[in-house]
């Protein structure tokens, strides 16, 4: 699913879902990854649900594509209205507690539970993903939110504050075991940052800079709370909990 096509197959002309209108249902769009050919139409256009576009059964989208339906974003499944970008990073940087489960009987009559807002760093990913960078997600601007290859130009003096970056290992050597950091390296075309993840945990440490290295051939995105790392584009950030991290595949 996706939240915004292309009109053209040259992709130079977009069509945002929320600008879609009803004489648009029906016709043939084109997935924003290059690489896919998926017939991409709109769905939902007539209900209260938001819209999105999605692939025609019969020309669907290439293995592994992010806008595939099983990888993609629901809009209809998340609460926009209760997003707070700021606090749902942050709410990643905590350390999991043990719950225990306990069993709490239905309301008789209970309806359908009210939709939750995207929580974890893949369903922020994802809903990231969807929208085009220059659309919003409850007032914010989704390239102010991930640092990818459409919204690297919104950052020409570097990625400060609570942001997601996406990311990949860093060729060579890419820890350092006497500082307990991780670097990896933008995932841009264009320009080039560091971001470093500094742990205060070795053990924590030691169980992502296994996970990085056994995948290191694959996208690494990583939410924090950047601020500069005292060399040329180069950034930090304190990494406490593996929620902050997904490794794409």
């Amino acid at each position: 699913m996706a939240m915004y096509v292309y009109k053209d197959a040259a992709r130079t002309e977009k069509l945002l879902a929320k600008n879609a209108q009803k004489q648009d249902k029906g016709n043939r769009y084109y997935c924003p990854n290059y690489s896919c050919d998926a017939h991409m139409h709109i769905c939902n256009i007539e209900g209260v649900s938001a819209s999105y576009f999605s692939a025609s059964r019969f020309y669907g989208h290439i293995e592994k594509c992010p806008y595939e339906a099983s990888n993609g974003f629901n809009p209809n499944k998340y609460n926009e209205g209760n997003f707070e970008f700021d606090n749902a990073l942050l709410a990643l940087t905590m350390p999991s507690n043990p719950q225990t489960k306990k069993e709490i009987p239905a309301e008789h009559g209970s309806g359908t539970a009210t939709p939750k807002p995207p929580r974890t760093i893949r369903q922020i990913y994802a809903m990231c993903k969807a929208y085009d960078y220059s659309d919003t997600y409850n007032g914010v601007t989704i390239g102010k939110m991930l640092l990818d290859n459409r919204s690297v130009h919104m950052y020409p003096k570097g990625v400060f504050d609570w942001r997601i970056i996406e990311g990949k290992c860093k060729s060579g050597r890419f820890y350092d075991a006497s500082k307990l950091e991780i670097s990896l390296t933008s995932s841009t075309d264009g320009k080039e940052y560091t971001f470093i993840l500094r742990f205060d945990s070795e053990e924590l440490f030691k169980e992502i800079k296994n996970d990085i290295f056994s995948n290191r051939e694959y996208l690494v995105v990583v939410a924090g709370q950047w601020r500069a790392a005292g060399s040329f584009n180069a950034f930090c950030t304190t990494f406490s909990s593996k929620k902050q991290l997904a490794i794409i595949k």
